[in-house]
């Protein structure tokens, strides 16, 4: 049972990883792909032509939102199931190695990662919806008005994903030593 459990726990962090990592490794392949490319979108031909550099870069903001909003549902499963069999992991084992490190490892990752959802995400969009409503209306200067505070958001969601992935590395390592110590 306790092979199964530990199975358990390294799939599921590994697919939190997996799905943490998706939408920022998307957007490091598309968006620097976007600024070569002569992109288009119906409805934004205005901004685009005004502003190509920022409009390419809208372009590359609808295709990588969808990677970003697909990750969600797995993200947390992945994260419920973690937490579950490390929890049950520490309550079992006499000598846990590293209880307290673990868990607060295990916090923090989910901590950021609900953050993230609950509250950047949707923060995000909205300030994004306000620039792209600017842009397809073809009020340009309203839009870049606009870029600060989506950039803005944009940062705030990358600190937390970073935070994410930091403290499920951690969590991952700690769990690595503490494997090794207990077998």
């Amino acid at each position: 049972m306790q092979r199964f459990a530990d199975l358990l726990l390294w799939l599921s962090l590994a697919l939190w990883l997996a799905f943490a990592l998706v939408g920022g490794l998307a957007a490091m392949a598309i968006f620097p792909e976007a600024r070569e490319l002569p992109l288009s979108l119906e409805g934004y031909e205005a901004f685009i032509a005004a502003e190509p550099t920022q409009g390419r870069q809208l372009v590359a903001g609808f295709l990588v939102e969808r990677v970003f909003t697909m990750s969600n549902t797995p993200r947390i499963l992945a994260a419920v199931v973690a937490a579950i069999v490390l929890a049950g992991q520490l309550l079992t084992q006499r000598h846990p190695a590293h209880p307290r490190l673990r868990l607060a490892a295990l916090a923090l990752a989910g901590g950021a990662m609900l953050v993230s959802i609950l509250w950047a995400m949707p923060a995000f969009q909205s300030v994004d919806r306000a620039y792209r409503e600017a842009a397809a209306a073809g009020q340009v200067e309203e839009a870049l008005a606009q870029k600060p505070s989506v950039d803005a958001a944009h940062a705030t969601a990358s600190r937390l994903a970073n935070t994410e992935v930091a403290a499920l590395l951690a969590l991952i390592g700690l769990t690595a030593i503490s494997g090794g110590r207990r077998g």
